[in-house]
C-alpha cells in the first residue's frame, strides 16, 4: 500500500517523464480483456478505463494498429511516444462500456474476436471454470488436473475467480479433448451443469455491433474460431482455426486486411508461420514488453493494461523492464 501511494505521488509529479523519454523510440501495444461498470475482480472498470485513456492522451499519441504496421512496412520508424490499444476475445462488455468511451475521445483500437464465440457457437473455454466456481454451492475443492493436485478453500467471488484462474493454468497445458474432459469432471465434482452457450455474464457481442464498431474507429481482428491454445493443437486444427476465423470475418465485415492474436499468447515458429501464410497483416503475443521497430510483425509483444494506475504508468513507460536490469 505504501509503495503504491509513493508511486502515485511520483505520477502526479510527472516523475516518469525521464523513463518515457528514455524509451521514446519504443511503443506500448496495450492489452485489455474485460470491462465493468464498477470495480470487479479481473475486469477494467469504466472509471479506470477513462483514467487510462486520459493519461495516454496526455503523454502518448494513440494510433491504430493499421497505422503502426504501415510505418514498419514502409521502412519508417513509428513516431516517438506512440501507443496502440488492443482488446482480446469479443465480450459484450467491451461494446457496452469501453467502446462508448473510445468513441467519446475519438480514439482507435483493435478488437480481436473469437468468431465462434461472437457467432454463438462456443464459449471462451476459460470461462467455463469461472462459471463452475461461481455457481457451485461448495466452498472447497480438491482435484487432480493432469499431473497436479489442485486444492483450496474459497469464501467469496474474488477467491472463487482466483481459484478458477489456478485451475485454468493447469488446463492450458492439456490438449483440447483432455481439457474438455477435465472441465466436465470438475463440473460434476462441484455439482454444476455447464450450459451449451455462455450465460449473460460471459456473453459475446454480436456481428451487428462488430460492424457498427468497425465503422467507428475499431479494427476487428481474429482471435481464432474457438480459442484453443494453438501450440497444443495438430497442424490441421491450427490451419483451420486461423483460416476459418479469417473467412468468417471477411464475410461478416467485408474487410481483407486483418490482424491476428494468438490465444494466451502462445506461439512458436509453426504458429507464426501459419499466421503469415493465412494472410494476416500482423499477429500479437502476450510477451510483456514495449514494442520496437525491429520486432517481427507476427510476434508483436504487448503490455498488460493492469487496472491500478501506478502499475499502468510503470508498465507503459517501460519502467518495469528498466528496474529489472
Amino acid at each position: 500500500m505504501l509503495k503504491a501511494k509513493a508511486i502515485n505521488l511520483l505520477i502526479k509529479s510527472n516523475a516518469f517523464a525521464p523513463v518515457r523519454f528514455f524509451n521514446r523510440g519504443k511503443f506500448p501495444i496495450l492489452m485489455y480483456h474485460r470491462f465493468s461498470q464498477n470495480e470487479e475482480f479481473g475486469k477494467t472498470s469504466k472509471k479506470t478505463f477513462e483514467s487510462h485513456l486520459s493519461y495516454l492522451i496526455k503523454y502518448y499519441n494513440i494510433i491504430s494498429l493499421d497505422d503502426l504496421l504501415a510505418y514498419q512496412a514502409n521502412g519508417q520508424s513509428v513516431p516517438p511516444r506512440s501507443t496502440t490499444i488492443t482488446i482480446d476475445d469479443g465480450y459484450r462488455d467491451f461494446y457496452e462500456i469501453a467502446f462508448p468511451i473510445l468513441k467519446k475521445f475519438n480514439l482507435p483500437a483493435t478488437l480481436y474476436v473469437v468468431t465462434g464465440f461472437v457467432g454463438r457457437e462456443n464459449w471462451i473455454w476459460t470461462d467455463k471454470a469461472r462459471y463452475i466456481f461461481i455457481k457451485t454451492a461448495a466452498d472447497q475443492f480438491d482435484f487432480t488436473i493432469g499431473a497436479k493436485r489442485v486444492a483450496g478453500i474459497f469464501h467469496d467471488v474474488k477467491s472463487r475467480l482466483a481459484f478458477a484462474g489456478e485451475v485454468n493454468s493447469e488446463l492450458k497445458k492439456m490438449n483440447d479433448p483432455a481439457k474438455e474432459t477435465a472441465l466436465q469432471e470438475i463440473a460434476s465434482e462441484m455439482s454444476v451443469s455447464i450450459p451449451d452457450l455462455p450465460p449473460d455474464e460471459f456473453a459475446a457481442l454480436n456481428w451487428n455491433k462488430a460492424a457498427e464498431m468497425q465503422n467507428n474507429n475499431i479494427e476487428i481482428g481474429s482471435h481464432t474460431a474457438s480459442h484453443p491454445i494453438l501450440t497444443n493443437v495438430p497442424d490441421d486444427v491450427l490451419k483451420y482455426e486461423l483460416r476459418k476465423s479469417k473467412l468468417v470475418l471477411e464475410e461478416k465485415l467485408q474487410k481483407k486486411s486483418l490482424h491476428f492474436c494468438y490465444p494466451n499468447g502462445n506461439a512458436a515458429e509453426r504458429e507464426r508461420a501459419e499466421a503469415e501464410s493465412a494472410g494476416y497483416a500482423s499477429a500479437v503475443t502476450t510477451e510483456i514488453r514495449l514494442c520496437e521497430n525491429k520486432d517481427d510483425p507476427f510476434l508483436l509483444p504487448r503490455i498488460d493494461a493492469e487496472p491500478e494506475m501506478h502499475r499502468f504508468v510503470q508498465s507503459t513507460s517501460g519502467f518495469d523492464r528498466f528496474k529489472n536490469r
